[in-house]
């Protein structure tokens, strides 16, 4: 197949980028022109190469979740009719291709030689990044609020898995945040007072599967779910890390869940973004559900 532009991070995760490479050579019989290869080079450089990339049908990121977004994000930024997207996972968590029954190198072979597809909605996330304003698409979630994103170190997921560098990060973080006083305004009703987090949620299960952090959250119904948890004392943000994993925290006091396709967030000070995981400037930030926006290439019968 020629018509595949393969996009390879080669510094995640300890260079598993590459050695997922191998592995999907191993299995991919065809022999892949060089000229159809490109390895990244820094931060962005991902988004840089899928926005460029021209006369493909299908883009393939070879790498976790990181760069999965930064290819989706690329594959927006282009006018016109958007290529697939393919995963071939190597990251620690892997969310956004096991919601295409992705598990392996094998597994990607496996789904581009049986063509199937399927469309999901997607978050498009403008915000503010180095005091400019600047947008980003999600596959899984945008927050804003407490986040521990900036506090996980590779060596953590290294030694501890997804869910453990989790929860360590977080620990860490609970123990100077500050809770911002918030507007969020979500389809013309608004909320405003302390917040802890706001969660814009496409997909129910994140971090690996292990948190259920927007129950009933569906990625191909055209909303969003949203989550805004008020100001917590620290004990009450430890004790609901547990309610978040088996995504009980919906029904704390004081917690409002619902759904919508656009919600604005005012913060002061600013809050940071949090975008499957990665950390994307702060706010102010709107978060707008993208209907269907997304061709992802799937496995036979997702699992």
């Amino acid at each position: 197949m020629d018509n595949i532009l393969y996009i390879i991070n080669p510094a995640g995760h300890g260079g598993a980028g590459m050695k997922a490479w191998g592995a999907f050579n191993a299995v991919w019989a065809d022999p892949i022109d060089p000229a159809h290869v490109v390895i990244t080079e820094r931060p962005g450089h991902a988004r840089e190469i899928a926005a460029a990339g021209e006369d493909y049908k299908i883009i393939a990121a070879v790498g976790g979740d990181g760069t999965v977004g930064e290819v989706i994000s690329g594959i927006m930024d282009r006018p016109g009719p958007k290529p697939k997207l393919a995963v071939i996972p190597c990251g620690t968590g892997n969310d956004i291709a096991r919601h295409a029954g992705i598990h392996s190198p094998a597994d990607a072979a496996a789904a581009l030689r049986s063509g199937q597809h399927r469309s999901f909605d997607l978050v498009r996330v403008d915000g503010t990044l180095d005091g400019s304003n600047a947008h980003r698409h999600a596959f899984l979630f945008a927050n804003a609020g407490f986040s521990s994103t900036l506090r996980i170190k590779p060596w953590m997921k290294r030694v501890l898995g997804a869910t453990g560098a989790y929860y360590l990060a977080t620990l860490l973080e609970v123990l100077t945040f500050r809770a911002p006083r918030m507007t969020v305004r979500v389809d013309g009703e608004e909320y405003a007072g302390p917040t802890f987090l706001v969660v814009a949620g496409n997909a129910e299960w994140v971090a690996g599967g292990s948190m259920r952090l927007s129950p009933g959250a569906v990625t191909d119904d055209g909303e969003l779910n949203v989550t805004i948890i008020p100001a917590l004392s620290t004990f009450k943000i430890i004790t609901q890390l547990g309610r978040i994993a088996k995504g009980t925290h919906i029904n704390e006091p004081g917690v409002s869940y619902f759904t919508g396709r656009k919600i604005e967030v005012h913060s002061e000070p600013p809050s940071i973004l949090d975008l499957d995981g990665e950390g994307f400037g702060t706010t102010p930030a709107i978060f707008t559900v993208c209907p269907l926006a997304l061709e992802l290439v799937c496995a036979a019968s997702p699992t």
